[in-house]
């Protein structure tokens, strides 16, 4: 059993030697034309001739040095790639996880595509045709907006290490990506300058968080101005790492951006929103003498009036910053697929990508059916246990 798995090893290594082909390709067609070219020669010239024995010897060390490259070439790739398998696996499952994820939340499962069978075959047998919120298939831009904090660390580490190891077109869909989330985190960060967080930053920034870092003398002595300066600047890298905190937590990412619509929906709706706007009759100028630009008379009421200003704000530019960060998680997940494509024609992980790739066209036939009545049953415990669940909390 041990001499069968290290054979079955063996032979799924083998294949890295012989990736990627266009060099051993290149290699082959250039050695067979001098060959050619070289075996026509012989033909034509005279066996008594001088010209042939040079000819002659010219063949025989095309042939031995066609040899040579051919296996040096093979060497070079098995190296590379075993290397490449132990540094990218991170990377590769991290692909194969999205793969399988997206799968599962889109209800595209052999099993979860026959359980939809059943459950069409039990309302037209007169049951209920209710599915639960939960059990309802997503879209691509809802579960590529789950899974950014699982995987955006990798790809950016993978780009950042490791990129001697990837193919030209996976450098320039990572870019791509890491582009793409660099314009959501600029809309995080930007919801947070509306609020009040951002103006105690830059108002009334926390000075006692300088004692760990400098020393009482140097404190004492320090300006009040370079004092407030230096606190202001240390608790903008703060909000910056509140960003990051987070962005790396869907739990906390869900529930700070809970008002906002990351979906298909929201790309839907602001397009709603513009071809409104458009036949709409544009709005009257506004008179600015009848508006009152006096400054209040404390901080307190002029941070209020800020608050508000700012809360109109959000909820205004929420459509607008729902289709954009929509349409990120959009462009991420189309460069996720070129990079599955890509992925695809290397050895062992391509195997595993395919695999998963076919399941959705595998036919629900040579699954086991479910029958209406078992169907009902599962759907009536889900919704037991659920109850269990709320009388609990």
């Amino acid at each position: 059993m041990r001499l069968k798995n290290r054979l079955n090893e063996a032979l799924r290594f083998l294949s890295f030697a012989f990736y990627p082909k266009t060099t051993l390709i290149a290699c082959v067609i250039f050695s067979a034309s001098v060959i050619t070219i070289l075996g026509v020669a012989m033909a034509l010239v005279p066996e008594w001739s001088g010209f042939y024995n040079i000819v002659f010897a010219l063949t025989t060390g095309a042939i031995a040095s066609f040899f040579v490259s051919f296996v040096i070439e093979l060497s070079n790739n098995y190296r590379h790639n075993k290397l490449a398998w132990y540094e990218l696996k991170e990377y590769y499952s991290t692909v194969m996880d999205y793969e399988s994820h997206k799968q599962v939340m889109m209800k595209l499962t052999p099993h979860q595509r026959a359980e939809k069978k059943a459950h069409e075959e039990f309302v037209a047998a007169g049951g209920i045709e209710e599915i639960d919120e939960y059990d309802q298939p997503k879209d691509i831009i809802q579960i590529t907006w789950e899974r950014l904090p699982n995987m955006m660390p990798i790809f950016k580490q993978t780009l950042n290490d490791k990129k001697q190891f990837l193919s030209d077109i996976e450098i320039d869909e990572l870019e791509s990506i890491i582009s793409e989330y660099k314009q959501i985190q600029s809309f995080i960060h930007r919801r947070i300058l509306m609020s009040p967080m951002y103006y105690d930053v830059l108002n009334h920034p926390d000075e006692n968080y300088l004692a760990s870092i400098y020393p009482n003398d140097i404190l004492k002595n320090m300006p009040a101005w370079i004092r407030k300066s230096l606190s202001s600047t240390e608790s903008q890298k703060a909000c910056e790492r509140y960003v990051e905190v987070i962005l790396s937590d869907f739990t906390l990412l869900s529930q700070y951006m809970e008002n906002y619509e990351i979906s298909q929906k929201g790309i839907d709706a602001y397009k709603d929103e513009l071809d409104k706007a458009e036949a709409e009759v544009e709005p009257e100028d506004i008179d600015y003498y009848d508006v009152d630009f006096s400054e209040p008379e404390d901080e307190g009421t002029f941070k209020r009036q800020n608050e508000i200003i700012d809360q109109q704000m959000e909820q205004e530019e929420r459509p607008f910053t729902s289709w954009v960060i929509s349409e990120s998680c959009q462009n991420i997940a189309e460069s996720i697929d070129v990079l599955e494509q890509s992925i695809m024609k290397k050895p062992y992980y391509g195997m595993m990508i395919k695999y998963f790739s076919n399941s959705v066209n595998e036919p629900i036939d040579d699954i086991v059916s479910i029958s209406t009545y078992e169907y009902e049953k599962r759907r009536l415990d889900k919704k037991l246990k659920k109850q269990i669940e709320l009388s609990e909390k």
